[in-house]
């Protein structure tokens, strides 16, 4: 491609940077990209959306931007027509092994029951994807990858990986707790180098932001009050609907009645047909029904069997360890090999002495029946981090976490907001993957049992002595970090904001980010 050269910080030149917008809703990502276009000369070249959005504004002003749905980017279908064939050698895969596993396991979304997308199939699906990404990226002069979320769906994430492997600058968005507040990261295993160097360095007077203080108000009070939104949704969501409520089951036998060919149309769905490749997958309404009917009884059966296997916390010095829902970002890719909870529950019995007990508490949604936690678990999960060791129990998924916490010399998690608010409430957290608060006060990054061995005792006395400040200094480093805009789905709702102000903020927010890691710099040349 031609790079076309313009004006810019007074009287240099910047050259074009030619982008991929990765899983960007129109709104407000529309606007987002001409404000780049425009100030900073960032060119939409290739843009992945959704099927059902408005990009006519984009299609209109870039014609030559590539587009693909996320539907048919889960298929692995719907690229450009470029020759793909590129040799994926040795060296390149040795250097890529840690991420094709995650990208492996990340898959587990697509496969129904475990059974139909097999090893080879997964590799060779990703080794596609990988190819796809590799090509593209030279063929369109791609210097930035820009995303709303952390990549966690395997064509995303395998963009992810060819971006890195290639060493062009990516762009994501690490949520928060805080209403619709994020920050940019470049790397899935670190918040960013700048961000932790000058995360401290903020002046005494600046007052914490209102929004932030409540919530960290409110997580000291009781569980009820501070437990967070979506679970709260989850929850009204499992009382006041049943899919197999009597209503529900007249609903759907009427609408098939009066149209039973509806039975024979294909879903609209990822999931693998079995011994099929994705994108040669499709299943019917009535099979994808059936699925759906399994998945919530297995998931029933599932449920059973952890109560099964519960027991009530004695008085032993504990840590406490909250699992993660999974298939999700939290854990993988967030987690990296630990997004295996297997391996942590591991580590920690590996160092812990005989004097104490690890408690293991499963997520709430991992059972319920509207997700995809089938997918990610089997009974073989629970049995098998029994089997670590008799001093793992597990507890009752309606415990009061706070209390645990409480009870706990620490807590435990990949990434999740528990740890926060174990800091809140004056334990220390272990995070094994990385966490948007991992820089805070009283949180410990877990990788090994040297990194235990070298911290435990800090660990130990920072139990109910956290320093409060610090951790308030953290949160006030942070705003200078945040974006506040519904830049992302999950963040809908929350705040009502205009367009304009969306826009202007997720510009700032990127323009910020790009000077601080030199990246605006690097593509302005001297002018006469």
């Amino acid at each position: 491609m031609i790079r076309v050269q313009k004006k810019g910080y007074g009287g240099m030149e910047q050259k074009i940077t030619y982008a991929i917008y990765s899983c960007c809703k129109s709104s407000p990502w529309a606007d987002v990209v001409k404000k780049l276009d425009q100030e900073l000369n960032i060119k939409p070249s290739y843009y992945i959306g959704w099927r059902d959005d408005d990009i006519h504004d984009i299609r209109r002003a870039y014609k030559s931007c590539f587009y693909q749905t996320i539907q048919n980017a889960w298929k692995g279908i719907g690229f450009p027509s470029l020759n793909y064939k590129l040799g994926l050698d040795e060296k390149l895969l040795r250097n890529i092994a840690f991420e094709e596993l995650v990208a492996i396991q990340m898959m587990d979304r697509l496969d129904a029951d475990g059974n139909d997308f097999s090893f080879s199939d997964r590799k060779a699906f990703f080794y596609d994807l990988l190819k796809y990404w590799l090509v593209i990226i030279d063929e369109y002069d791609i210097e930035l990858v820009i995303s709303p979320s952390i990549p966690h769906r395997v064509f995303d994430y395998a963009l992810y990986v060819a971006a890195r492997t290639k060493r062009i600058e990516i762009i994501m968005f690490q949520m928060t707790p805080f209403k619709d507040s994020s920050f940019i990261i470049d790397d899935i295993e670190h918040t960013p180098s700048y961000f932790k160097k000058n995360l401290y360095l903020s002046e005494e007077s600046i007052k914490l932001r209102e929004d932030i203080e409540q919530r960290i108000s409110v997580t000291k009070g009781n569980y009820q009050l501070a437990e967070p939104d979506y679970m709260q949704k989850q929850q009204e969501s499992a009382k006041s609907t049943c899919w197999f409520s009597f209503s529900m089951i007249l609903k759907k036998t009427i609408n098939i009645v009066r149209h039973p060919l509806i039975l024979g149309i294909d879903a609209d769905t990822y999931k693998v047909k079995k011994k099929l490749s994705p994108s040669k997958s499709k299943l019917t309404k009535l099979k994808s029904s059936y699925i759906e009917y399994k998945k919530r009884q297995y998931l029933k059966g599932l449920k059973k069997e952890y109560a099964r296997l519960c027991a009530e916390v004695s008085g032993k010095k504990y840590v406490f360890v909250a699992l993660h829902y999974q298939p999700e970002e939290t854990s993988c890719p967030t987690g990296g090999s630990f997004s295996d909870q297997q391996l942590i529950i591991g580590v920690l019995d590996g160092f812990l002495d005989d004097t104490y007990e690890i408690i293991v508490k499963e997520h709430k949604t991992q059972f319920h029946a509207d997700f995809e936690g089938a997918t990610a678990r089997t009974k073989n999960f629970y049995q098998n981090i029994l089997k670590i060791s008799n001093r793992v129990k597990f507890v009752d998924i309606e415990k009061d976490p706070f209390k645990l916490i409480a009870g706990a010399v620490a807590t435990v998690t990949i990434s999740g907001t528990i740890g926060w608010e174990s800091v809140i409430r004056g334990t220390p957290t272990l995070v094994f993957g990385r966490a948007w608060y991992e820089d805070m006060a009283g949180v410990f990054k877990i990788k090994s049992k040297l990194d235990l061995v070298q911290s435990w005792e800090l660990i130990l006395n920072s139990k109910n002595n956290i320093d409060e400040n610090k951790v308030l200094d953290f949160h006030k480093g942070l705003q200078k970090y945040l974006i506040n805009a519904e830049h992302y789905s999950a963040f809908s709702g929350k705040v009502e904001r205009t367009a304009e102000n969306n826009c202007l903020n997720i510009y700032n927010g990127i323009n910020n980010h790009l000077n601080k890691v030199g990246f605006l710099k690097r593509g302005v040349t001297g002018s006469d």
